[in-house]
């Protein structure tokens, strides 16, 4: 297990049944025209027909990967309605002093023993060079027993699942900050990124010892710890939980991460603007905006379309490994169109610096879809394009 590395680790298939609008068996293909997994990849589709969805189940297949036992795939149409799914991956890696390259199946909800809803055959395995198929994730004889279906026999899958699973049971040190971070993390984003004030009355702040009065502490921020599944909370309003506490962790650690995310914040977010993030403040405890006209202001008070951003460009700073998968519903919420476009440049430029990256998107502006669709078919360094329209009839 010591020598377990993961170079790539890259969708290819999400297979879905009786989940939602998907009624029927439908798969969603992460692959380009050439069989090559997506690295920028976008769902389209008129309200109410799953794309959002798509992108839960994903995520509740993928927080599977670091349990043992489970008492609920974190998603109803699993849990209560018979729903079922699949999600597999092209993962190449370095085990027992070799480099090959597998397709991990991970499954959940009312599956049989020997059934599966996209079964690997050795023709489709050499499609994609690879070498063997293994399935991790449980499944359910009937609604509310899970059982885990990963082989005890399959040392590969075993070594893959306890790499991970240490590594989420562990408390992070300085060394989860590093690129060479190689386990897969899905960083999963809804479509509502809002950063409300953080409030000092609740559970994570501790009383003053002379005024009683609750105050907040440098603590250890959630999420700060490696998951292969964040999916972050839209409107927490507890200290741990916000931006705030994550960019005073982030000063309080003195290694360089507040200047990184300063610096991403104010190269991606602010550009062109007189506004910086500064530094942070002591008492309260927060980060400072400058707003370049000698007066600041906290990371609340900014508008919902930079508060969008800030919550996307901090959170991927913070919590990216090198084997990242970027799940961004509506990515153009709260966005005027040329920071929609701006947006999208920084996402694009992301895939190009780091080639772990897979970045997943829906949206509903019709200027990023036709830009979309009007690059997809071509040859660009770096960036691998596919996409899914979902169809309004399914039947």
């Amino acid at each position: 297990m010591d020598n377990l590395f993961i170079y790539e680790f890259k969708p290819l298939f999400l297979t879905l049944d009786k989940i939602a609008f998907f009624q029927n068996i439908y798969s969603v293909d992460f692959t380009d025209d050439n069989n090559r997994p997506s690295n920028f990849f976008m769902i389209a589709s008129p309200n109410g027909l799953g794309k959002t969805t798509a992108l839960e189940i994903f995520s509740s297949l993928m927080a599977l990967l670091d349990k043992k036992t489970i008492d609920s795939y974190g998603h109803e149409d699993l849990d209560k309605r018979y729903g079922r799914a699949q999600l597999d991956f092209w993962v190449r890696l370095h085990w027992q002093g070799r480099n090959i390259s597998i397709v991990l199946s991970v499954l959940a909800g009312t599956i049989g023993a020997e059934t599966f809803l996209n079964p690997w055959s050795p023709e489709q395995l050499e499609t994609y060079n690879a070498v063997s198929w293994h399935q991790a994730g449980f499944r359910s004889p009937v609604l509310g027993r899970y059982e885990n279906i990963a082989r005890r026999d399959d040392d590969l899958l075993q070594d893959l699942l306890a790499t991970i699973r240490v590594a989420a049971d562990t408390s992070p040190e300085d060394s989860f900050l590093q690129p060479s971070f190689h386990l897969p993390t899905v960083l999963y984003f809804s479509a509502y990124r809002d950063i409300p004030y953080p409030n000092n009355d609740n559970h994570d702040c501790i009383p003053h010892s002379n005024t009683g009065i609750s105050e907040r502490s440098i603590s250890t921020p959630n999420h700060w710890n490696y998951l292969p599944l964040h999916a972050f909370e839209a409107h927490s309003a507890y200290w741990k939980n916000s931006l705030d506490n994550l960019l005073v962790w982030l000063k309080w650690l003195e290694n360089g991460s507040f200047e990184k995310a300063q610096e991403l914040i104010n190269e991606q977010l602010f550009v062109e603007t007189p506004k910086l993030l500064k530094g942070v403040r002591k008492n309260p405890p927060e980060a400072i905006i400058d707003t370049g006209n000698d007066q600041t202001h906290r990371l609340d008070r900014l508008s919902s379309g930079e508060k969008s951003l800030a919550y996307l460009f901090l959170r991927i700073g913070a919590h990216a490994t090198r084997n990242t998968i970027i799940l961004i519903d509506e990515m153009d919420i709260h966005l005027h169109i040329r920071w929609q476009h701006r947006l999208y440049n920084a996402l694009e430029q992301m895939v190009k610096d780091n080639p772990g990256f897979t970045i997943m998107m829906t949206t509903h502006s019709l200027e990023i879809l036709q830009r979309f669709t009007a690059t997809m078919p071509q040859e660009r360094e770096g960036i691998y394009m596919a996409g899914e329209l979902i169809e309004t009839d399914l039947s």
